[in-house]
């Protein structure tokens, strides 16, 4: 009996990042772009004012799936639309987060306190990227704590952050256990639904994990979370044709 296997059809819309920061002299690579040199506020804002313009020439899109800067740009992006239009529906349905991190300075410019040990942890995993280091062996060892440490995540009081603040979509976050920047990955899944969030944990470092097994789940993953995007609840239209917008 030949086993029936279901198709998902889904497009992507692979969008390059507005700042062109180097090239390569291979013609086989491509140029390197980014969306902001800092996470300051100012330099935050004119990048969610791209994103803005990309969901209005290109859109709408379902779901976003943001790889280090794109995955902070979309989550703030999203912090600031429903702060400011609470009464209108998020712009997308769900997003997959792979090595992000949470702008710290987005959610002081909207009103969430930040404590100084949050930004020690900040500055400390920026500090081990700078230098080519791993993740530090504190922040190993208490990353279970604070995935359920509603009082100090990483130095976070999640308790303390509007409810307007947090993330209330489907979401999927990613980060491998090498990468010195996960607690700011954690600090994101932190504030988004616990109950509409799943986490997968490599043994990698900033980077899209590869292998058939990481493949595999993140594909679970990714499914789960578009297919939780359409529970009956969900008031709007159904997501057809799928169209994911990728930041990078």
């Amino acid at each position: 009996m030949r086993e029936v296997v279901s198709e998902t059809k889904v497009s992507f819309d692979f969008a390059d990042a507005p700042i062109l920061c180097g090239g390569s002299s291979s013609l086989n690579e491509r140029a390197v772009h980014s969306f902001f040199d800092t996470t300051t506020a100012d330099e935050m804002r004119m990048a969610h004012d791209w994103l803005a313009k990309k969901l209005t020439a290109h859109g709408p899109y379902d779901g976003v799936i943001g790889f280090c800067q794109g995955a902070t740009v979309a989550s703030s992006y999203l912090q600031f639309y429903q702060w400011q239009n609470y009464q209108d529906e998020i712009p997308f349905r769900f997003a997959i987060f792979i090595s992000g991190s949470l702008s710290l300075a987005v959610l002081q410019t909207l009103g969430a306190p930040i404590p100084d040990a949050a930004k020690r942890v900040v500055e400390e995993t920026d500090l081990r990227r700078q230098a080519d280091l791993g993740s530090a062996a504190t922040h190993v060892s208490l990353a279970r704590q604070a995935m359920f440490n509603s009082d100090d995540c990483f130095g976070l009081n999640l308790n303390r952050i509007p409810r307007e603040l947090k993330i209330r979509i489907p979401t999927v976050h990613i980060w491998g256990m090498g990468d010195p920047g996960f607690p700011t990955s954690i600090h994101l899944a932190s504030i988004c639904d616990p109950y509409l969030r799943k986490t997968y944990t490599h043994s990698g470092g900033h980077e899209v994990p590869q292998g058939t097994e990481n493949t595999r789940r993140m594909g679970d993953l990714i499914l789960w979370c578009m297919e939780r995007a359409t529970w009956p609840g969900d008031r709007r239209e159904p997501m057809k044709p799928k169209k994911e917008i990728m930041n990078r």
